[in-house]
């Protein structure tokens, strides 16, 4: 039995998580929210819709939102690697520092995902987080031996809450927006909707939700394909950069 696949937006760059949701916006237009039986779900899906478009919008049109978007990624890395570092410690011939990993470890997995956060709340977030850690766990990061990283993700998003703060001045005068906001609040509404058809086709059968199925399968795949694509040829070129 057909059902609308499951995916994973967090790897959607901006303009793709827009355009997906654009095209099944359209599509459920097409085939009408009353057929499809989500009328409830259907006139929220598009307005949140509209709504990330604006927001992607504006960020596009802000001189700053390319710099932003790199240093997020330059302090995701830096806590990336900060954990990995930490989680090394698990496994350390030494019990104490894998006692001390132990409860670093504790509050990071309390955290949980901050990708899908908005920049201001991750940015609280890291800085609750390092705050805490300088705080409460200094002696356990030492034993870990991880201050230096400690200390880069620190300035990393100390950097990032000061240059975000210029671009939110640059934008205040036309439309303000964050796009991860107006992500969560269109994704729930997508989820919502896949819920119910997915459902009403357990109960009534795939004949009447069949065409659109298949159109939502497609763009999933298609989706999941360009980031494939993508990631590969990161991977490429990062391989065939020459290292000194």
């Amino acid at each position: 039995m057909k059902k609308i696949k499951t995916v994973d937006f967090s790897n959607f760059q901006n303009n793709e998580h827009g355009q997906f949701h654009s095209a099944i916006r359209d599509e459920i237009t097409a085939q009408t929210p009353e057929k499809l039986g989500i009328i409830k779900f259907f006139p929220s899906y598009v307005a949140n819709v509209t709504a990330e478009l604006t927001c992607i919008e504006v960020e596009q049109g802000s001189q700053h939102t390319k710099g932003i978007g790199k240093a997020d990624l330059f302090r995701d890395q830096l806590y990336r690697s900060f954990v990995l570092h930490i989680r090394s410690g698990l496994i350390d011939y030494d019990p104490a520092i894998q006692s001390a990993a132990e409860r670093i470890i504790r509050i990071v997995d309390q955290i949980g995902d901050m990708r899908k956060e908005p920049y201001n709340k991750e940015s609280e977030t890291l800085s609750s987080f390092t705050n805490q850690l300088n705080s409460n766990y200094a002696a356990d990061v030492a034993l870990c031996s991880a201050n230096e990283k400690l200390n880069k993700l620190i300035e990393a998003n100390t950097s990032f809450i000061a240059n975000f703060g210029t671009r939110t001045a640059e934008v205040a005068a036309r439309i303000s927006g964050d796009v991860r906001v107006a992500r969560v609040a269109t994704d729930v509404d997508y989820k919502n909707i896949v819920s119910v058809i997915n459902a009403l086709v357990l109960l009534n059968g795939e004949a009447e939700y069949s065409t659109f199925i298949d159109k939502v399968n497609y763009q999933i795949d298609y989706y999941k394909n360009t980031i494939n694509n993508r990631r590969s040829k990161g991977t490429d070129k990062a391989e065939s950069t020459p290292t000194m």
